[in-house]
C-alpha cells in the first residue's frame, strides 16, 4: 500500500539469527525470575537471554519469522489468487479445523465452545474487524507512513493500560526514553525518507479510530489469554480463527472476492503459495497468542514494532529497497530503543520489594 516492501528470499536464513542475536543483546529485557504474567521473585532488570526461559526467547523468533514470511506468502498467494478476503477466509478456515483436529486426536489441549468464554472473542473479533476496516480507509485518506508513525506511539499507550488494567507498574526512566527513542526513529524515518502525509481532518478522524481500536486489542487479548482461565493458547486460536470467518465471508461477499474466484486460473504454485499462507496463518496465529500470554502486553507491542522496524531495515540493506542513509539510521535508532526497553514489574513486586528494602535497612548494623 505505498511502502513497497519487496523481500527476497535471501533475507529469511538471516532472519532468525538476527532476531536471536537482538535478544541477546538485549532487544527485550524482563525482570529476573517473570516471564510474563507469573509473579517472579526479584526486581532487578537483566538480559533475557539469561534469565528468560529458552523456549520463551524461541518463541519471540519464532512469531517475528512467522510475520516476516507471511509478508511473502499472502504478496504471493494474492498475486495468484486475487481474492484476498477469500484467501483470508481459508486461512481461517484451514487454522480453525487444524486446531479442532489436534483437539479431537488428542495432541492439542483446547476449551470446548463455551459461551461463557465465546463471548469476550466475539469482542475482540469485531475489534479486530473495525481495526482492520479503519486500517485500510486510513490507508485510502493517506499512506502507509502514516501507520508506522502512529504504530511507534502504541508502546506509550499500551502502558497506560497495562498500569490500569494488568497490575502492571508504570514504565521506568530507561523505558520510557527507549520507547521514545523508537518513536523517535519512526517519525524521522517517515519524515526524511518517505513522503508522509494526512489527508485532512478525515484522515486523523479514521488514523484515531484504527489506533483506539489497536490498543483495545493488545490491552483486551491479553486479558482474554491470561486472565479467563483459556486452557491453552490453542483456545484462543480456535475461537479467533472460528469467530472471523462470519466478518471476512461478509467482506468476501460484498465486496464481490468471492464472485471473483471464476476468473481465478488455479495453478500450481498459486495453491502452493495459499498452501504455505495457511500453514504461516496458524503460525502466527499460536505464536501470537502465547507470546501475549507469556509477556505484558506493552513488551509484545515493542516487539511487533521491533519486527517491522527490522523488517524494512533489512530490507533496505538488501536493495528491495533504497532507503537512504539517515532512513537507515532512523530505523537502527528504533532497534536501539528497543534493546533498551524493560518489561514493567508487577506494581505488588515493587511494594514488596520496597518493604524488603526497608527491612534490610533496618537490620543493618549502625555504626
Amino acid at each position: 500500500h505505498g511502502l513497497s516492501i519487496d523481500i527476497t528470499t535471501s533475507f529469511l536464513p538471516s532472519f532468525a539469527a538476527a532476531a536471536a542475536r537482538l535478544c541477546e543483546c538485549g532487544f527485550f529485557r524482563v525482570p529476573a525470575g517473570e516471564t510474563g504474567g507469573a509473579t517472579g521473585g526479584g526486581l532487578k532488570h537483566t538480559n533475557i537471554s539469561a534469565r528468560m526461559d529458552g523456549n520463551v526467547l524461541m518463541l519471540l523468533v519464532v512469531y517475528c519469522a512467522c510475520s516476516s514470511l507471511m509478508l511473502i506468502f499472502n504478496q504471493k498467494t494474492v498475486h495468484h489468487i486475487a481474492a484476498p478476503a477469500f484467501v483470508t477466509a481459508v486461512q481461517f478456515a484451514v487454522t480453525a479445523v487444524a486446531v479442532q483436529t489436534g483437539k479431537m486426536l488428542g495432541v492439542i489441549e483446547a476449551d470446548d465452545f463455551e459461551w461463557s468464554k465465546v463471548k469476550h472473542f466475539c469482542v475482540y473479533v469485531l475489534a479486530f474487524s473495525g481495526g482492520t476496516w479503519s486500517n485500510m480507509r486510513v490507508l485510502m485518506d493517506s499512506n502507509v507512513e502514516t501507520v508506522i508513525v502512529f504504530r511507534a506511539c502504541a508502546p506509550l499507550a499500551v502502558c497506560i493500560f497495562d498500569y490500569l488494567f494488568h497490575k502492571r507498574a508504570l514504565p521506568n526512566l530507561r523505558s520510557t526514553c527507549a520507547m521514545l527513542l523508537i518513536l523517535a526513529g519512526a517519525a524521522n524515518y517517515v519524515l526524511n525518507d518517505k513522503a508522509f502525509k494526512l489527508g485532512g481532518v478525515q484522515a486523523y478522524f479514521w488514523v484515531f479510530v484504527w489506533f483506539g481500536l489497536l490498543i483495545f486489542q493488545l490491552t483486551y487479548a491479553k486479558w482474554l489469554v491470561s486472565s479467563l482461565g483459556l486452557k491453552s493458547a490453542w483456545t484462543a486460536v480456535l475461537y479467533t480463527n472460528t469467530l472471523s470467518l462470519i466478518p471476512t465471508t461478509i467482506i468476501g461477499l460484498s465486496g464481490g472476492d468471492f464472485y471473483r474466484l471464476r476468473s481465478v486460473e488455479w495453478t500450481g504454485p498459486g495453491v502452493l503459495w495459499l498452501g504455505l499462507s495457511c500453514a504461516g496463518g496458524l503460525g502466527i496465529s499460536w505464536t501470537g497468542f502465547k507470546c501475549q500470554q507469556l509477556i505484558t502486553a506493552t513488551a509484545y507491542t515493542v516487539v511487533g514494532v521491533m519486527n517491522k522496524m527490522l523488517t524494512v531495515l533489512v530490507n533496505s540493506l538488501s536493495g528491495g529497497q533504497h532507503a537512504s542513509l539517515v532512513g537507515i539510521g532512523s530505523l537502527s535508532v528504533c532497534l536501539v530503543g528497543g534493546s533498551l526497553y524493560q518489561q514493567a514489574p508487577l506494581r505488588r513486586e515493587l511494594r514488596y520489594a520496597s518493604i524488603s528494602d526497608e527491612d534490610a535497612a533496618a537490620a543493618r548494623p549502625r555504626v
